[in-house]
């Protein structure tokens, strides 16, 4: 028998991460979209787009990696959980590095992200020696992502006076591109089956030349999309951009199941297609990459993020008699991230109209977040346990 339990306590936090690690990462998403209601309303002379693009990946998509990864890696590899110690560093170091963006100083904060994202490949490296049980191969763009991660805020601090330098260019793409790409792809052929209510995942976490073969594909193409990035550093951009969309293509179809259909899932799918769909945007008008980028980031990184939470959220809470379900607050979600996605697109393209466009992104994002936040957020004080 399932029974729902209220607990808030160090001890949960770090058995799963995700419960403190979640909500951050909305506050600090909320945050670095804010700078640009609080710079066209005069509040703010600083302009926000470095800020701005820091807080969002280094803060938001950061806080929701650290905290699916940080509860999935030791449960799937059946390794102890994180230690109080452990945790208050993390959340400190991620603190930290959102603080100093926002006070615009981002090679420091650059510098603490680095610090993060290297202890916390530590601590999964510590699990993953002292593992029972092998990760979803898959799950090696999972950890590729994560020294993206790293080596882009590296490559940041060191060359932040050489914005347009090759490595410059480079490091922001691993970080700002290759980081969240990476990470999803190496989540989502192990979610989908799971938001589908499919169990098939168990046997391809057994050493065997299945689990090789599959892990080595997911490395491979992973290593290709960072090939990509520093083709198009030196200026290679039609090749690097045509080359990454095939590689994203190959693995898709590779790795993803085709059958079955669940609410969540085709949601899932839906933030997978628009991710391709932005990315060839770039391919086809190289003019509008910022534009483009922003389909790839709200209705592909965000929307992705914010479904595969809401599964976790739900599965952790006793609540997974709503896997299947359709879930009206999630499709106001989906339809306000694809109205700020379109008003950022029109910013691009529409210079006068330019800072309302940009205003009204952020309002429509915000909301978003707000009603994700109001439905998911109170189901974080609850635990499920078995009677």
């Amino acid at each position: 028998m399932t029974m729902q339990k209220r607990e808030g306590t160090l001890d949960l936090f770090c058995r799963e991460p995700f419960r403190i690690f979640f909500p951050i990462g909305l506050l600090l998403g909320a945050l670095g979209v804010s700078l640009w209601i609080l710079y066209y309303a005069g509040i703010s002379a600083l302009y926000p787009g470095v800020s701005h693009a820091r807080l969002m990946i280094e803060g938001f998509i950061a806080s929701f990696v650290i905290g699916f990864l940080g509860t999935a890696g030791p449960r799937l590899l059946e390794a102890p959980h994180f230690s109080r110690a452990e945790l208050l560093i993390l959340l400190t170091l991620d603190l930290l590095a959102a603080g100093l963006h926002l006070g615009g100083t981002n090679r420091a904060g650059d510098v603490a992200f680095g610090l993060c994202l290297a202890f916390f490949l530590f601590v999964l490296g510590r699990r993953f020696v002292q593992r029972r049980e092998s990760p979803p191969p898959n799950f090696a763009l999972a950890g590729l992502s994560l020294v993206n991660a790293l080596a882009g805020a590296v490559l940041l601090a060191v060359f932040e006076n050489e914005a347009y330098s090759v490595t410059y260019r480079m490091g922001a793409a691993f970080l700002q591109e290759g980081f969240p790409l990476l990470a999803i792809l190496g989540v989502a052929p192990f979610m989908l089956p799971l938001l589908l209510n499919f169990s098939t995942m168990e046997e391809l976490r057994a050493p065997s030349s299945s689990w090789i073969g599959n892990a080595a594909l997911a490395l491979i193409v992973g290593l290709t999309i960072d090939a990509t990035f520093a083709l198009a550093a030196f200026g290679l951009t039609s090749l690097s951009a045509w080359l990454r969309i095939a590689a994203i293509v190959v693995y898709l179809v590779a790795q993803m199941p085709r059958t079955g259909r669940s609410f969540l899932g085709n949601c899932l799918r839906a933030g997978l297609a628009a991710i391709l769909l932005g990315f060839v945007t770039q391919a086809l008008w190289p003019q509008l990459r910022v534009a483009a980028l922003h389909i790839i980031f709200l209705t592909g990184f965000a929307f992705v993020i914010l479904t595969v939470a809401t599964r976790v959220i739900l599965g952790h809470s006793g609540n997974a008699h709503l896997f299947t379900r359709r879930l009206p607050f999630h499709i106001v979600v989906a339809a306000l991230l694809a109205t700020a996605m379109l008003s950022r697109f029109t910013a691009d393209l529409a210079p006068r109209a330019r800072a309302l466009h940009l205003i009204a992104a952020a309002v429509l994002w915000l909301t978003a977040i707000l009603v994700w936040a109001i439905k998911l957020v109170p189901k974080l004080t609850v635990v499920e346990t078995e009677n």
